[in-house]
């Protein structure tokens, strides 16, 4: 592609207003910036692409002479994917763990972990917004992955945060990520659980929360159990809407991208039993997920949803 260099630039101009921010972003996002089936992503001076489609395979070289001219990279590695399977290649080698920060608060990332580095970016804006709401309260983070809104509420002055995820390795990566930032913790505040099921038991305990944060996978198994959004979402917003506090908030995020915003305040109308809401706004991708929502790889519906 001749004028891949210049378009990889334009897109990398158009990410500038972040960088006061975070250095943690999407620099690329396929269809959204001209570049169909290609995402990059930067973790301070370590760079994850992602080769979605084969028009993209011979142009690898290019696509690290684009990166290696706009920026300093300590770091490169492609991951050509097929479906849900992937082929990591490391371009500029080196340690594939890097420290990250975005306002203010640092998460330790990992590009060589799977396709998810550790840090899920198109989730910044809504971090922000949850922390805004945390101070002095007490906040349930629902499939907490490496506990990110929960590192955000405590450094905003939370009382009390719950991380539950069904898997120990990304609690521990949580754990490190409270460290990073000089956070005080005990075992209580990571809690290896099927998150529906704490919410359930939750519920019988009579405890409650101001903030409940659900962003589940479309998929995921565990124990011979599997958590569905089609199915299961519907279940989880009301369980979340059951354990708050009056005046609570909620947020509830997915990427299934079967469901749209409308579909979205569809599950919640019918999951409030009787609770009234004082405000709902819509959320989705930060800003760098550009044309965000028009393809699959960069989907995102969420709600903001305050309670009287």
């Amino acid at each position: 592609m001749k004028d891949l260099g210049p378009l990889i630039h334009k897109a990398i101009r158009r990410r500038d207003r972040l960088s006061s921010v975070t250095n943690a972003l999407r620099l690329v996002n396929g269809r959204g910036d001209g570049l169909d089936g290609l995402l990059i992503d930067r973790y301070h001076k370590h760079l994850h692409v992602q080769v979605l489609n084969d028009q993209w395979h011979k142009q690898i070289l290019l696509i690290q002479e684009a990166l290696t001219a706009a920026l300093a990279v300590d770091y490169l590695v492609v991951k050509i994917r097929r479906g849900l399977h992937f082929e990591a290649k490391e371009l500029i080698t080196g340690p594939s763990q890097t420290t990250v920060e975005e306002y203010g608060v640092k998460f330790k990332v990992d590009l060589n972990d799977g396709l998810n580095c550790g840090l899920f970016l198109d989730m910044r804006h809504n971090r922000r917004l949850a922390a805004g709401f945390a101070a002095g309260k007490k906040m349930l983070n629902c499939f907490a992955y490496t506990c990110s809104f929960g590192v955000h509420a405590r450094k905003a002055g939370a009382a009390q945060v719950i991380n539950t995820d069904i898997s120990r390795k990304v609690l521990e990566r949580g754990k490190d990520n409270y460290r990073l930032n000089g956070l005080p913790f005990s075992g209580a505040e990571f809690l290896r659980a099927d998150s529906v099921s704490f919410l359930q038991r939750a519920i019988k305990k009579g405890q409650t929360y101001d903030l409940v944060i659900l962003d589940p996978p479309s998929f995921a198994r565990h124990e011979g159990k599997v958590f569905q959004v089609k199915r299961d979402l519907p279940k989880a917003v009301a369980l979340s809407a059951a354990v708050l506090e009056p005046g609570g908030a909620l947020l509830v995020t997915t990427n299934y991208s079967d469901l749209n915003h409308a579909g979205l305040e569809r599950i919640l109308s019918r999951g409030l039993n009787g609770r009234r809401v004082d405000g709902i706004e819509r959320v989705g991708q930060d800003e760098d997920f550009v044309g965000t929502n028009s393809f699959k790889e960069s989907y995102m519906v969420g709600l903001w949803v305050r309670f009287l």
